[in-house]
C-alpha cells in the first residue's frame, strides 16, 4: 500500500468548555500531547507517538499465560470502554480479558500507563454476528481510571454525527495487521482517513447494499489506508474544529479483506445508539448494579442486555 504525506492540522491546547450535550463530559477528547499533528500517517499508516490518542485502548484476553492483544476500544468514561460486539464472540467471561490503557508499545511498561480487569461484558441485544448489525458493546472496568496526559475520555457523538462529512478530518489507530496477510503489531499505528458516502460505498461496484442502516464507511476509494485484523472495536476518531476536540464518529466493525479498492473499512455509528449506551452510563451509576451482589461467572439480563459479570 502506498503510504501519502497528508497535510498539517493544528490542534489547540485550549480548548472550548461548550459543546454539544452528552459527549461525556466538558473535558472529553482532548489530547494534551498533541499540538500539531504531522506527517505521513493499520494499513498504509504509520507509527503513532506516545499520548497521541489518549482515549485508545487495548483490550486484551487470556491465552495460555500470557495475555494477548484481541481488539481495540475508546474510553468514553473513567470505568466505560467502547467496543465492537464481535471482539467477544469467542471469549465472553470479563475474568478472562483486561484493559490496557496509556500505551502506545504493547510491549514496555509505562508509569503513566494502566492496566485493569474487566468486571462486566455488556452485548448489544440484537447484535448479529453473520452481518455485523448492531456489532456494539462496552466493557467496563474494575475500578475508575486517574486522568492524565496519555488517559483521557474521547467524546461521544450523539449531537454531532450529522457534521461528519467526506471533508472532515478523521483518523483511524490500532495494534492490529499492517496489511492483509501481515502480523498484528506492538507499536500503535495511525492513518488518516475519510468518511466515504453510502451511495458510494454501498454499491454494486462495492459492498452491494450489505452495510447495516447503523453503520458506514471510512477510508479511501484506492484502498491505500484501513484497519485491519486486530484494529476491530477500535475508534473512528473525527476533529470537529467548532468544538476543538474529537469524536468517536465509529466504532472499526468489519471490511472485505483489509485495504482492497472499493472496500473501505465499515464502522458501527455510536450515535444510533444513544438511548442504550446513556442507559447504562445512569443506570449503573445510579445503582452500581455491575459492583455488588453478583456471583461468579452468573449471566444476567438486565437493562435489555447480556451483561456477564465477576465478583469484585
Amino acid at each position: 500500500s502506498t503510504v501519502v504525506c497528508l497535510s498539517y492540522l493544528s490542534f489547540k491546547k485550549s480548548l472550548s468548555k461548550s459543546g454539544p450535550a452528552g459527549r461525556g463530559g466538558s473535558d472529553c477528547g482532548s489530547a494534551p500531547l498533541r499540538d500539531v499533528w504531522t506527517g505521513p500517517r493499520i494499513v498504509g499508516g504509520t507509527e503513532a507517538q506516545a499520548g497521541a490518542w489518549p482515549w485508545i485502548v487495548s483490550l486484551q484476553v487470556e491465552h495460555g499465560r500470557a495475555l494477548v492483544h484481541v481488539c481495540g476500544g475508546s474510553l468514553v468514561r473513567d470505568r466505560w470502554v467502547l467496543t465492537a460486539a464481535h471482539c467477544v464472540k469467542n471469549t465472553r467471561d470479563p475474568l478472562k480479558w483486561r484493559a490496557v490503557i496509556g500505551t502506545n508499545n504493547l510491549h514496555r511498561r509505562y508509569s503513566h500507563a494502566r492496566k485493569i480487569k474487566i468486571t462486566a461484558i455488556i452485548i448489544h441485544p440484537d447484535f448479529i454476528f453473520e452481518n455485523y448489525v448492531n456489532d456494539i458493546a462496552l466493557f467496563y472496568l474494575k475500578k475508575a481510571v486517574t486522568y492524565n496526559d496519555y488517559i483521557q475520555p474521547i467524546c461521544l457523538p450523539f449531537d454531532v454525527f450529522q457534521k461528519l462529512n467526506e471533508n472532515t478530518a478523521c483518523f483511524i489507530s490500532g495494534w492490529g495487521r499492517t496489511k492483509e496477510e501481515g502480523n498484528g503489531t506492538h507499536l500503535l499505528q495511525e492513518a488518516e482517513v475519510h468518511y466515504i458516502s453510502r451511495q458510494i460505498c454501498n454499491s454494486d461496484q462495492g459492498y452491494a447494499g450489505v452495510i447495516p442502516k447503523t453503520s458506514f464507511c471510512a477510508g479511501d476509494e484506492n484502498g491505500d489506508f484501513d484497519t485491519c485484523r486486530g484494529d476491530s472495536g477500535g475508534p473512528l476518531m473525527c476533529y470537529l474544529p467548532e468544538y476543538q476536540r474529537f469524536f468517536v464518529m465509529g466504532i472499526t466493525s468489519y471490511g472485505h479483506g483489509c485495504g482492497r479498492r472499493y472496500f473501505p473499512g465499515i464502522y458501527c455509528g455510536p450515535s444510533f445508539y444513544q438511548e442504550w449506551l446513556t442507559d447504562h452510563f445512569s443506570k449503573a451509576r445510579a445503582k452500581g448494579i455491575f459492583d455488588t451482589d453478583i456471583l461468579l461467572g452468573q449471566i444476567l439480563l438486565a437493562l435489555g442486555s447480556v451483561i456477564l459479570l465477576e465478583a469484585t
